[in-house]
């Protein structure tokens, strides 16, 4: 493994004009490669990045939850079961998850 020379991140095998290089995909620095490291490097596995938005949905066993009073937007219920979760960074506050009691609409309040 190697690493760049000008800004530290990790090379990673490319192709650029028809010849294997390293690369840095952070600067752009590239590296020809030899001949004795073009087959030492391979790419086994291509990294995709998760979207930003992305929400895990979370699936909860509400009789254990305690209820509370809360307005319901979509039936107009009063009650709702309440849980927080740590959706951010752990500096940041939890966020409160609201369960309709009726209609099981879900509502989120950021502290």
């Amino acid at each position: 493994m190697k690493f760049c020379p000008k800004c530290g991140s990790i090379l990673v095998p490319a192709t650029e004009n028809g010849r294997k290089v390293l690369k840095c995909m952070k600067c752009g620095y590239v590296e020809p490669l030899d001949a004795n490291e073009k087959s030492a490097y391979t790419v086994k596995e291509k990294i995709k990045k998760k979207p930003k938005d992305f929400i895990q949905v979370i699936d909860v066993d509400v009789s254990t939850l305690p209820v509370v009073d809360f307005k319901c937007e979509a039936c107009g219920n009063d009650k709702a079961y309440v849980f927080e979760v740590q959706t951010r960074s752990a500096d940041e506050p939890a966020t409160r998850i609201y369960i309709c009691t009726k209609c099981g609409k879900r509502y989120r309040e950021y502290q």
